[in-house]
């Protein structure tokens, strides 16, 4: 199976993706989620290059969307629309979900 994570570079989304690389096998592909100038992370404020390193180390490619609060879902929306039209991506796995508004978003986007 072909998943994409959600990935802020934290430890929520780690365990997740050794959660589901465990579960599942298969093949990830992480997706961040950055500002409006394309600089740093949206969730933890990150500078892009950590988060390739981060991915480079795991061997993972590593997708990037820019966006404002205003235009955030629709851009991770269309995102992911292209991960599963050019990778045959069928799941998405999430860390922080233990936050019912955070769940409801991610079963609402997917």
């Amino acid at each position: 199976m072909n998943y994409v994570c959600s990935w802020s570079g934290g430890k929520d989304s780690a365990l997740a993706l050794w959660r589901a690389q465990r579960a599942a096998g298969g093949r990830a592909t992480l997706l961040t989620m950055f500002t409006e100038d394309d600089e740093r992370s949206r969730a933890h404020g990150l500078p892009k290059a950590v988060l390739a390193a981060q991915a480079q180390r795991m061997g993972l490619p590593l997708v990037t969307g820019s966006a404002s609060w205003a235009d955030y879902t629709p851009v991770f929306v269309e995102t992911l629309r292209s991960l599963k039209a050019e990778r045959g991506i069928s799941a998405a796995v999430f860390g922080d979900i233990d936050l019912e508004p955070h769940r409801e978003w991610c079963q609402r986007v997917c």
